[in-house]
């Protein structure tokens, strides 16, 4: 098989992940993530498979459910972009109704794993304006900010 085609294998297996996370065992991530995989995002810098691990099964014990549309991906040379939309309920985010975030991964490979994710979405909008008093303060302030 080829590098491409080990690449491409790769990606269609994040997708499948990443599209029922709460079903996919994390000990998966390994298949997926290179060893020493840094994953950004807006909450911080994750290295390493077993922080990598450690994370989504911190993130995945306080959501309800959790599962990414992947609307659009585009492969590359050594890389993917994926557009995606994520589903989730937090019992703490509006009572614990379902929510969808939209976003964008960038994602390098070595070894026809991924060795670098760069994900990038709204954190207001996915937390922030979610709670109460701040939430309120927040969507004032956009208003004010419109012309």
């Amino acid at each position: 098989m080829t590098q491409q085609h080990e690449q491409q294998a790769t990606l269609n297996s994040l997708v499948i992940f990443y599209q029922d996370m709460q079903s996919q065992p994390l000990n998966q991530l390994a298949t997926i993530y290179h060893q020493d995989i840094l994953l950004v995002d807006p909450v911080g810098q994750h290295h390493g498979l077993q922080s990598l691990t450690d994370y989504f099964a911190a993130l995945l014990k306080n959501l309800r459910y959790c599962r990414f549309e992947i609307t659009h991906q585009h492969a590359f040379d050594q890389g993917a972009m994926l557009l995606w939309r994520m589903v989730y309920a937090h019992p703490a985010l509006q009572r614990g109704a379902a929510q969808s975030l939209e976003g964008c991964s960038y994602l390098t490979f070595r070894d026809a794993r991924v060795i670098f994710q760069r994900d990038y979405y709204d954190l207001g909008e996915m937390l922030y304006e979610k709670v109460p008093l701040l939430g309120s303060a927040i969507r004032a302030l956009k208003r004010r900010l419109k012309p």
